[in-house]
């Protein structure tokens, strides 16, 4: 939820303003609908598979030479994925937050502190990851009580059947973030209650999504949403120029580079692991600094063209993550639930 954080304040909005027009704001239930039915169809493997893991269900659904070739196609993915997001935290702190500073500056000392993180455990990560998301939550939440006076109804509503395609169009960028839950599951482990809990995902997300729109769809009107680049940070900076809540504008910056960083470190912990299970390698430990200097030199390459970036991954980028984080994976829990229900008889 934490990692996921970073392209919604970013997308989230914008997209929904664009594609949706005010109906933006039920776009959130749509996909949040559809997230939570991906998590109970995992929980439908995971609950009789004996491995709770993706590359387990790949294998059990596909067999072990297709697994390794999506495994290797995932971790082509996520590679791509980690030098975007760090070239947009290196482009968005550079170009808005400190003009001026080289981008070369902050992408380093964000990658100094990953290789620091990626020394540890994955459960140590996971501890920081969930006390910095309680801190990020109740900066939204401020942010939107403070806003809540200012949001205007007829900016919201009505919404009518007119707007259907533009409502179920405006649910494909939020869902393209919320397929990386799926390239995380290679991380394995036990997962007790896993649909009870992917229930308070879905709902938590649909809180902070609802949040973001009616923070800036609400307050600014989609017309002028959709002509922002990043329509929340807008609607934080209008509340910092009143003087006395500058300080919180800060504070929400700080935040979001650790919705950045949490992103980043997620992508490169499933990129060890699925080098690990590629290579055989018990420790993959060893590749770390290999990918996060392959990752610096791909974020060096977006960073030259980010505007022509953005068009790919609107156009390529979002099929690809629609198909790797729930196509493939529906089809595989099918087949592989189908498997193991005939193993189970024929045992």
């Amino acid at each position: 939820m934490l990692a996921s954080f970073s392209p919604l304040i970013r997308l989230t909005s914008a997209a929904g303003a664009r594609l949706a027009g005010r109906a933006g704001w039920v776009s959130v239930f749509i996909s949040c609908a559809v997230l939570y039915g991906l998590i109970a169809l995992f929980s439908l493997y995971f609950r009789r598979a004996d491995k709770a893991d993706l590359y387990s269900l790949y294998k059990t659904a596909f067999g072990k030479a297709a697994a390794n070739v999506l495994a290797m196609l995932y971790a082509v993915w996520v590679f791509i994925l980690a030098g975007y997001y760090l070239g947009m935290f290196s482009e968005r702190f550079a170009g808005g937050i400190m003009p001026g500073v080289s981008a070369e500056f902050f992408t380093i000392t964000l990658l100094a502190l990953v290789f620091i993180i990626l020394s540890g455990e994955f459960r140590s990560f996971a501890l920081l990851g969930n006390i910095s998301f309680y801190m990020v939550l109740t900066s939204i939440a401020v942010i939107f009580l403070l806003q809540l006076p200012k949001i205007r109804p007829e900016n919201l509503l009505p919404v009518t059947t007119y707007d259907a395609e533009g409502i179920l169009m405006g649910s494909l960028p939020m869902l393209g973030v919320f397929a990386y839950l799926t390239p995380l599951l290679f991380i394995s482990g036990t997962l007790p209650s896993f649909k009870k809990h992917g229930l308070y995902c879905a709902l938590t997300l649909l809180a902070v999504n609802i949040v973001i729109v009616m923070s800036t769809i609400g307050v600014f009107g989609a017309d002028l949403t959709k002509e922002m680049r990043q329509p929340f940070l807008m609607s934080v900076k209008t509340m910092g120029a009143q003087g006395a809540l500058e300080r919180l504008e800060s504070v929400f910056l700080l935040l979001w580079v650790v919705t950045d960083l949490a992103i980043i470190v997620m992508f490169l912990h499933v990129l060890l692991k699925l080098t690990g299970t590629l290579t055989g390698v018990q420790k993959p430990a060893i590749f770390r600094a290999p990918l996060i200097l392959g990752v610096y030199v791909l974020s060096g390459f977006l960073i030259r063209d980010m505007s022509g970036t953005a068009a790919f991954t609107e156009r390529i980028g979002l099929p690809v993550n629609l198909i790797m984080g729930f196509g493939l994976p529906g089809l595989a829990v099918m087949v592989g639930v189908v498997r193991l229900k005939a193993k189970k008889k024929s045992g």
